[in-house]
């Protein structure tokens, strides 16, 4: 009797314990991520941005269907990150797996076409068969994202030639989140910071830029600005870019852009030291590098870096069309490697960077950091050569003839070259100790010696923000920036000058999740394949074995009880 009124009292406190567990959890949340790389805990702003959302976000993705097994990780790890962002949501996000290969072949050509027209290109992947066969399959590593009637697509993989197939999947893995969340952030967002094109310098034209406006005007109110040394002109704007001047700055815009730094404004510089004027190559001619007279070494000196007049010669570089043929023959072109055309790495240790692909320049120079150790400002190279360059120092030569010369380890044996970095922290004014009375055309201001916290990207190649251009009779047409006309490749730059600015402009922390790193696990194949009889014999008889032994364990150990208890 007494043993049953114990055993009903054990069990109403087990009752009333769960019933208090489950009322303080119900009024609270929270999840436990106990991998190592805490691959299933969301940011603190993609948790802000999915809570802050006032309608549906809906998501489509175009990834169900056969695919390789790569591709179905990865829609699994789409599929668990918008589960995760849902749960914050407040049923603010919804989601669809859609088969594009469904359909007779008329209506997946019409559904290509349609997915082409939302920027959604497939990547195509060769399948082997066990008959020495192979396929070729497209697959759509996309989706696209609509709210309130606004809607933007989202490529979740993007090749990376530097890297290896399953570091590729890796990244896609790793920028699963950045990419939903930036794409949601961008659709909800109200309020559009301002940025500004300096002009009246030889600056890039809209057409040069074009591809990159066009891009940075979903995140930004994009202006052209003229400064006309009026100090304050800028500080509306939350960062300025100045792209590749080509006619010297007078002291009075210099001031302009100092001061904006000073009061802690951020700014983007793409700065030629060299001129390279290549029309004349085109006809075969040869032409000259001479230095660019811009006026604003004195200015970026003080900052904490120095561009030098040089040219780098790259072993690690694109192409350019050649005609090889003898004088007077039908021309034939073939494709060369023109060493002028560096393919920059890119720092994978830095959220800036961090799995862009190539970056590719023309006609860069060096880039040297200057100023002392004990600066308060923080210098970080983000692109830099291969290890086998070659320096030339302006003014020099430049001819086509060049690609004929021989090679060797002597001239290509420097070691890498930065041409571009990022600097933060507190300037100094280019301007102090210097009389002022004069300028921002007669109006006193306010003078400030040091900076406020200030952002500073500085790249010694303009051509790095400079897209091709068609040109036609009726109009000129920007081309991708980034996109080699010659190799039919697009490279890095856009993705690279768009997280420049974001991380110039940003101050919500998104470029923080870019910052994830998950470890790449990989099987070790051939210890598979040598060991795969054994390995599938495990797999199929451990489970069951291990269930067997812990219903004998449980069993046992139930009879002792039972057996302490019958003879109390």
């Amino acid at each position: 009797m007494r043993l049953r009124q114990r055993n009903i009292t054990q069990a109403l406190l087990a009752i009333i314990v769960i019933l208090l567990i489950n009322i303080i959890l119900s009024s609270s949340f929270f999840r436990i991520d106990l991998t190592s790389d805490r691959r299933y805990t969301i940011n603190s702003v993609s948790r802000k941005t999915v809570r802050q959302l006032d309608d549906i976000v809906y998501v489509k993705i175009y990834m169900d269907g056969e695919m390789p097994v790569e591709f179905k990780k990865l829609r699994r790890s789409i599929k668990e990150t918008l589960d995760e962002l849902q749960i914050y949501a407040h049923q603010n996000l919804q989601y669809d797996f859609i088969n594009p290969m469904s359909g007779n072949e008329n209506e997946r050509a019409a559904f290509f076409t349609e997915l082409a027209g939302k920027g959604i290109e497939p990547f195509t992947i060769q399948i082997n068969d066990d008959e020495g066969g192979a396929t070729q399959r497209n697959i759509f590593p996309a989706a696209v994202i609509t709210y309130k009637g606004k809607e933007k697509s989202v490529n979740f993989f993007k090749y990376n030639d530097r890297l290896s197939p399953e570091e590729n999947i890796n990244l896609a893995y790793q920028n699963i989140e950045f990419e939903l969340i930036s794409t949601i952030k961008l659709l909800s967002r109200t309020d559009f910071p301002d940025i500004a094109f300096i002009d009246g310098h030889g600056e890039l034209n809209f057409y040069e830029t074009g591809d990159l406006e066009n891009e940075l005007s979903q995140f930004y109110k994009v202006n052209h600005v003229t400064l006309g040394g009026n100090v304050g002109i800028l500080n509306e704007y939350r960062a300025v870019i100045v792209a590749k001047p080509q006619t010297a700055w007078n002291e009075y815009d210099k001031l302009v852009i100092d001061q904006y730094i000073m009061n802690g404004g951020n700014v983007a510089w793409f700065i030629d030291e060299v001129n390279v004027h290549e029309d004349s190559l085109a006809n075969g001619e040869i032409t000259y590098a001479v230095q660019n007279m811009h006026n604003l070494d004195d200015l970026l000196f003080r900052y904490g870096a120095r561009i030098n007049a040089d040219l780098i010669q790259d072993l690690q570089c694109t192409y350019i069309p050649v005609n090889i043929a003898a004088a007077g023959l039908q021309p034939n072109f073939q494709l060369e490697p023109w060493l002028y055309y560096s393919l920059l790495f890119t720092n994978s240790d830095n959220i800036i960077s961090k799995g862009i692909n190539h970056v590719k320049a023309q006609y860069a120079s060096s880039l040297d950091f200057v100023g002392s150790a004990k600066s308060n400002v923080q210098k970080i190279p983000l692109l830099q050569t291969s290890e086998r360059v070659k320096i030339t120092k302006a003014p020099s030569v430049i001819s086509l003839s060049q690609i004929n010369d021989k090679i060797t380890e002597i001239d290509f044996n420097r070691s890498r070259k930065t041409v571009a970095a990022i600097f933060e922290g507190n300037f100094e004014s280019g301007f102090k100790n210097r009389i002022l009375t004069r300028y921002n055309n007669g109006i006193p201001f306010d003078f400030v010696a040091e900076s406020k916290p200030a952002k500073m990207f500085i790249a010694s190649d303009g051509d790095i923000i400079r897209n091709d251009v068609i040109r036609r009779a009726d109009r000129t047409i920007p081309l991708p920036l980034g996109y080699d006309k010659y190799l039919h490749r697009t490279f890095g730059n856009k993705d690279f000058v768009k997280n420049v600015i974001l991380y110039l402009t940003d101050d919500s922390g998104l470029l923080e999740i870019h910052s994830r790193d998950m470890s790449l696990r990989l099987l070790d194949k051939e210890m598979v394949v040598i060991n795969r009889n054994r390995i599938i014999l495990i797999n199929t008889l451990a489970p069951p074995v291990i269930i067997m032994i812990f219903g004998i364990i449980f069993t046992v150990v139930r009879k002792k009880a039972n057996t302490g208890k019958s003879k109390q």
